[in-house]
């Protein structure tokens, strides 16, 4: 004859419901991610801070924003932000402000401080990102990921 305890759960139960609950939870991880992309994927304008502060007159310098690098060129009040990647092969480019040229160290690609190509393999200008100035402060439109 078969007892059966209602009400008491024995030891091999719970191990059971706990391996598939934590079995679950990577599942479940990706779930999350897969319905809700990371904002990476999505345009998003930038404060970078007082414009004086971050670039001033004449200058051109590089900065690392949300993991882009960006080449800021400043003159008057007209402030340009070059991507610092490579149009052939998406590389990381290197400036030079000795030679006044972006260098790519994958191929040996290059670039005038306009973003122009001007050494093969690239053929394409460097991506330009929209900057504005609004009340000193400058701000800096990073494009969602893959478009021009």
């Amino acid at each position: 004859m078969e007892s059966t305890k209602l009400g008491r759960t024995n030891r091999r139960t719970w191990l059971v419901a706990i391996g598939a609950t934590l079995g679950a939870l990577p599942i479940l991880h990706l779930l999350r991610l897969y319905l809700s992309p990371d904002e990476q994927n999505h345009a998003r304008t930038v404060p970078l801070g007082p414009v004086d502060t971050v670039i001033a007159d004449g200058e051109q310098k590089q900065i690392v924003i949300n993991g882009a690098a960006v080449l800021l060129s400043r003159v008057g009040l007209e402030v340009t932000a070059l991507d610092l990647t490579c149009t052939h092969a998406s590389c990381p480019l290197k400036v030079d402000l000795h030679l006044r040229r972006i260098l790519c160290g994958c191929h040996g690609g290059a670039f005038d401080m306009n973003g122009t190509a001007i050494k093969a393999p690239p053929t394409q200008p460097l991506r330009r990102f929209e900057t504005r100035i609004t009340n000193g402060d400058l701000f800096l439109r990073i494009p969602a990921r893959g478009s021009a």
